[in-house]
């Protein structure tokens, strides 16, 4: 399967062997669920330090992913260890650390959007880890998503915004590589991916203790709300995210999924507008629709 055969449909499932609707429905609720995480997490930022926020979050994760592998009486020895300190390092520590910081001083669907430039990496990084083929329509997709991050992070207006843009365009790159080298690690088979999953996520979690002496438990705002909102996105969008998105990966080319998670910035964008008032200026809009245009350009067999 190509770079360029992105467009997710039932037949498309049908020809990788897979179910006839069971990805398309777990896609779908993967993209609800990642895309209302941002607000999510924009408001539970509220409560508390980002990096309590970090480490509560991750390790709900981890514990999540732990004890789902206890309960289903699985080996709890850790398979290709190598690799899941890869993933564990650039997913769970450098992405989530990324994305928080991002979301501190900079708006949930702003954030959204630049964090799905993700895709634009994943194309990049697959054609060097995985040999998957990076055609000319890439290279032009490429193109009208870097010159849409131009609009969007308006480097030129330099007002002290700018650094929370930077941080989740770094966080796409961090999910990027992940997911490339997730998808790596499964192409030979016979992996327990709840193990590997598990495993990530505790590797990852390991190098956020050392910012320990930055988290403030002691005056977390507790509410119904708060705890709610740390169970959705530590067990529901980390812990159960993953695993889907693992799953989905197993199944689809790197590139071919990551690029129709791209509808996930869109809901984000309209979420964060009705719940938290963010609209987006005409530039961002503007720079939006040519990352838009990236993506047609991609998604066009």
């Amino acid at each position: 399967m190509s770079t360029s055969s992105a467009v997710l449909s039932p037949s498309f499932f049908r020809s990788a062997g897979a179910a006839r609707w069971l990805p398309l429905a777990l896609f779908s609720a993967l993209v609800l669920l990642w895309a209302y995480n941002y607000v999510v997490m924009k408001q539970t930022l509220q409560a508390t330090t980002p990096i309590t926020h970090l480490i509560l979050r991750t390790a709900l994760g981890s514990l999540t992913l732990f004890g789902v592998l206890l309960a289903r009486g699985r080996a709890i020895r850790p398979q290709r260890l190598a690799q899941a300190a890869q993933v564990g390092l650039s997913t769970t520590f450098l992405y989530s650390l990324s994305i928080t910081l991002a979301l501190v001083a900079g708006a949930a669907g702003r954030t959204s959007v630049l964090v799905f430039t993700m895709p634009f990496w994943v194309a990049l990084l697959s054609r060097w880890l995985l040999a998957e083929p990076f055609t000319r329509r890439a290279r032009q997709a490429l193109a009208a998503g870097f010159a849409g991050l131009m609009l969007i992070v308006a480097p030129w207006q330099l007002h002290g915004g700018v650094l929370p843009m930077l941080l989740a365009v770094l966080a796409g790159f961090f999910w990027a590589l992940g997911s490339v080298l997730s998808k790596r690690a499964t192409r030979d088979g016979g992996m327990d991916s709840l193990n590997f999953s598990a495993w990530q996520a505790l590797i990852g979690l390991l190098p956020l203790l050392a910012l320990w002496p930055w988290a403030d438990f002691a005056h977390i705002r507790w509410s119904v709300g708060f705890v709610l909102g740390m169970l959705y996105a530590g067990i529901l969008s980390s812990a159960v995210g993953w695993l889907a998105w693992l799953w989905l990966l197993k199944r689809l080319p790197a590139s071919t999924l990551s690029f129709n998670a791209l509808v996930i910035p869109v809901l984000a964008v309209a979420m964060a507008a009705s719940q938290l008032g963010e609209w987006p200026v005409s530039r961002e809009l503007a720079g939006m629709l040519l990352v838009g245009a990236g993506i047609v350009l991609i998604a066009r067999r």
